[in-house]
């Protein structure tokens, strides 16, 4: 007797051999779909007829079965965003990997090659934002539920007119959601590409990144006059800082107020004159700097 796993379970899933024909099959498939992803599109449209009304008499099956479908399509296009969503972050974060070692290398060819990714990535992320917050799709309202063509409002609440209308919502749904995968598996093949053309570019430009420097910066600073010029100006305000702090310290009631009058004139041209020393160290520091460089 066969093993029943070899006659009632599915086999094993096989590797796909190699052949040219699927190789264009692919190329065309992504043509296409991107194409159709950078397009504009219009609103969805209904289907040119409508199911023919139920003819069961288990009304409950039939209401179950269709609000199955509908709970589905609603299901399906609520994982399509979650799934662009988290495409995103995947692209972000190659985003910024990418975007480092452009920074990082010195080789012009890489960084052609990592612009082309980053620039591919970006479409990406683009095609990815059209499957978030899907618009468009379909779901019951007041008139599904009344008939306003008399004159007095009458309810459709039968369960076969409902699980029609349920039915024909899930199909109009599932339309959206077939067109929003196409659109997501566009962004996937631009993903892809970013990744090849990425590792094309690590792989020219590998050798830039474990290069290392052996040169020495010297930095020769022919402005050492002003430099003692302004540490001897320093070393004299900070003499004559001690001196106010001490007299302060040494003063009575009665001239209290005239000596704190006549020190806060001399703190204010203190300032003044650690501003402008401070200015000039900052233009020698810049200087310094462009030498460096």
């Amino acid at each position: 007797m066969d093993n029943w796993q070899d006659k009632y379970l599915c086999p094993l899933v096989e590797k796909e051999k190699f052949s040219l024909k699927k190789v264009k099959k692919l190329v065309e498939d992504f043509r296409i779909l991107f194409i159709h992803s950078i397009s504009f599109h219009d609103a969805p449209k209904e289907p040119i007829e409508e199911l023919p009304d139920f003819t069961s008499k288990d009304t409950d099956m039939v209401y179950s079965v269709c609000r199955e479908f509908y709970n589905d399509a609603n299901e399906r296009i609520d994982k399509l965003e979650d799934k662009a969503i988290k495409l995103l972050s995947y692209v972000s974060a190659l985003f910024a990997f990418i975007s480092f070692a452009f920074i990082n290398t010195s080789i012009i060819l890489t960084k052609i090659i990592l612009a082309i990714s980053m620039v591919l990535l970006v479409l990406s992320m683009l095609i990815s934002f059209r499957c978030v917050n899907v618009k468009g799709r379909k779901s019951l309202f007041i008139p599904d539920v009344f008939n306003f063509e008399s004159d007095i409002p009458k309810d459709n609440f039968d369960k076969k007119v409902i699980s029609k209308k349920l039915l024909n919502t899930a199909i109009y749904n599932q339309n959206i959601g077939d067109n929003t995968a196409d659109i997501l598996k566009a962004a996937r093949y631009v993903l892809a590409l970013a990744l090849i053309v990425s590792t094309i570019g690590f792989i020219t430009g590998i050798g830039g990144y474990f290069k290392t420097s052996d040169a020495t910066t010297t930095v020769k600073i022919e402005n050492q006059v002003e430099l003692k010029d302004i540490q001897s100006r320093l070393d004299i305000m900070n003499k004559t800082l001690e001196q106010i702090s001490n007299n302060i310290n040494n003063l009575d009631n009665e001239n209290l107020q005239e000596e704190i009058d006549r020190l806060s004139n001399e703190l204010e041209l203190y300032k003044t004159n650690y501003e402008s020393l401070l200015k000039r160290l900052e233009n020698i520091e810049n200087s310094i700097n462009i030498e460096g460089n």
